[in-house]
């Protein structure tokens, strides 16, 4: 195609058509002299992008579109910049993944969302990505994702997130299998893929009873105060404290395998522990704060392994940097004990809730302005 600018695509995209009972009905089927295009001449902000493919018409292709959530694209279609030099050509014959998050949670849930059309398309040369951020070397990203892409199977693929317009040669463009929100269900084809061929070759080993606990992340990542709190009365009922950025993946995987009791926040590494449960595994999760995102994982492990977790409401407040919007996702929560020492208890995840009682006000009052301290900002206390 002429990379001559190009004005905005009419088609901007609309509701994915998304049914996580039914197959996807998507016949293999290759393109030919498409360009990607990462970036527009103007981003639109926030969390949209303005990235997309082109046919070697030069017409843009909404199926190139990437979803976070079923109701519209997380894209729009990109104004191509002009270009001093010629475009790079990938040859050969690649899948097209959408965006690659250095997230992980946004990595599992919407980069892996096209890689089950894989084992459909026989051979193929790599996969190639928009990328999320704006990086000099486009391997810095890929890199620290590159043990998922192992764990399926795919380390002998090449994995591209380029930062200028590529054109490639033959390209598959699959629909979504995964995503957030109701796309979390995931497609048919794409549980069934991750089911199949995550950590495949990665035995069970670990725990029966694991907490995952998010104590030892960043504070901008969003918890709970006095989760230490938790995580001695969790030991104290004999299960063993997990931090899984701790630990690489494949012992992520293990542990995931092994556990028959798995008490957590809700938080990203619920994503992949849903992907590996077994139907015996119970599950009991405590939501953290006044986001919705608990929706997300519960929904994810009655699809994925057919489990009915317990859910957890024992949130009385959270503290949020004072005199700023509230980013939900950024909140850290106050816990009534006693609610959650009940619950876990009468559905039998420990024996008894004998110490889960009520923090004294000077320890609640310490932890909040230890919080603060951290985060280099005074907090305010909001109500649910």
């Amino acid at each position: 195609m002429s990379l001559e600018p190009l004005g905005i695509a009419a088609e901007e995209g609309g509701a994915l058509d998304f049914d996580p009972q039914r197959a996807t009905g998507w016949t293999p089927a290759w393109l030919d002299e498409v360009t990607l295009v990462p970036w527009g001449v103007e981003e639109p902000g926030g969390a949209r992008r303005a990235a997309g493919l082109f046919d070697r018409d030069g017409q843009f292709l909404p199926e190139g579109h990437c979803h976070r959530y079923a109701d519209g694209p997380i894209t729009v279609a990109p104004v191509v910049p002009r270009l001093d030099g010629p475009v790079e050509r990938l040859p050969g014959r690649w899948l097209y993944g959408g965006l690659f998050y250095g997230h992980f949670g946004h990595f599992l849930c919407e980069t892996t969302s096209r890689l089950w059309a894989l084992p459909r398309l026989g051979e193929v040369d790599g996969i190639v990505f928009l990328p999320k951020q704006r990086m000099t070397h486009e391997r810095r990203q890929i890199r620290q994702q590159a043990p998922f892409l192992e764990a399926l199977g795919l380390g002998r693929l090449a994995v591209r997130a380029p930062q200028a317009p590529v054109a490639v040669e033959r390209l598959a463009v699959p629909p979504q299998g995964f995503g957030i929100g109701r796309l979390i269900a995931g497609r048919p084809e794409y549980r069934a893929f991750m089911r199949d061929r995550l950590g495949a070759g990665i035995a069970a080993e670990g725990p029966a009873d694991i907490y995952v606990s998010r104590a030892r992340l960043p504070t901008k990542r969003g918890s709970v105060l006095l989760e230490t709190r938790i995580e001695a009365l969790m030991e104290a009922a004999g299960y063993t404290i997990f931090h899984p950025q701790e630990h690489d993946l494949p012992t992520q995987l293990a542990r995931w395998k092994a556990a028959r009791r798995i008490v957590a926040l809700d938080g990203s590494a619920l994503h992949l522990a849903a992907m590996l449960a077994g139907p015996g595994t119970r599950v009991a999760i405590l939501n953290r704060g006044p986001s919705h995102n608990i929706e997300d994982y519960l929904l994810q492990f009655r699809s994925f392994a057919g489990i009915e977790p317990l859910r957890i409401e024992a949130v009385s407040g959270f503290y949020h940097p004072s005199g700023r919007r509230v980013v939900k996702r950024e909140t850290h929560a106050l816990l009534d004990f006693p609610a959650i020492g009940a619950a876990l208890a009468g559905a039998g995840f420990i024996a008894h809730a004998r110490g889960w009682t009520a923090p004294e006000p000077a320890d609640l009052a310490e932890a909040a302005a230890g919080l603060a301290a951290r985060m280099g900002e005074p907090l305010a206390l909001h109500g649910t």
